[in-house]
């Protein structure tokens, strides 16, 4: 190979291998540009009150406490709220089952025909529809449903219990039958046993489902 060849041969080489230089250190400059304007993009100016704004959105302690505090209190009104309908019904259905042995019910209970007293009295009854055993299946299953199965939240759910058989007892103007009474001790009794756990929110499926 002649001198002149090999010297066209190592300028086309010098010449190749800056092109492919200037080719890396433009894509390395782009790529910087490119960080550098993401980065401008995600990163706010530090300690600017548009972070501070964006912050307070998505985490305000204030908030999210007042939320908590609004959440329980609506668990209790909801307990307190249920045991009251549900003490003024079984009451209902003991003026009724009653009706025919006294004069001091309802105007509606004493007029109740045989067939409906019947009726009720088979509600009440140990193994009725409200009698104490299953009413008060309903109130644990109702309290254990609004607790969220968190047992944490068991006293505060028996508190609006005991509430909503005051308030009951207040409606009805004087004390409640025996039956309200017995019912209201047979769910403070199952409350305190899934607290501790004796039985679970599976005990009360049936009325979970």
């Amino acid at each position: 190979m002649s001198v002149s060849s090999v010297s066209a041969t190592t300028q086309a080489y010098e010449t190749t291998a800056a092109k492919t230089a200037e080719k890396k250190d433009t894509a390395a400059e782009k790529k910087a540009a490119e960080n550098s304007a993401e980065n401008k993009e995600v990163v706010y100016e530090k300690g600017t009150n548009k972070n501070k704004d964006s912050a307070n959105k998505i985490y305000n302690r204030n908030s999210v406490i007042s939320k908590l505090k609004a959440d329980q209190q609506s668990r209790a009104d909801s307990m307190r709220s249920l045991v009251e309908k549900l003490l003024a019904k079984q009451t209902d259905k003991f003026n009724t089952a009653n009706s025919n042995l006294s004069t001091i019910f309802g105007q509606a209970a004493k007029n109740a025909d045989p067939a409906t007293i019947k009726q009720a009295q088979e509600d009440i009854s140990e193994d009725g529809y409200w009698g104490v055993n299953k009413t008060s299946d309903r109130l644990v299953s109702m309290a254990i449903a609004l607790a969220g199965g968190d047992t944490d939240k068991a006293d505060e759910m028996m508190a609006a219990i005991q509430k909503g058989y005051d308030k009951a007892t207040a409606a009805w103007g004087k004390k409640l039958p025996a039956i309200c009474e017995q019912t209201l001790d047979a769910t403070k009794q199952k409350m305190e046993d899934w607290k501790t756990g004796k039985t679970t929110a599976q005990d009360y499926a049936d009325y979970l489902s």
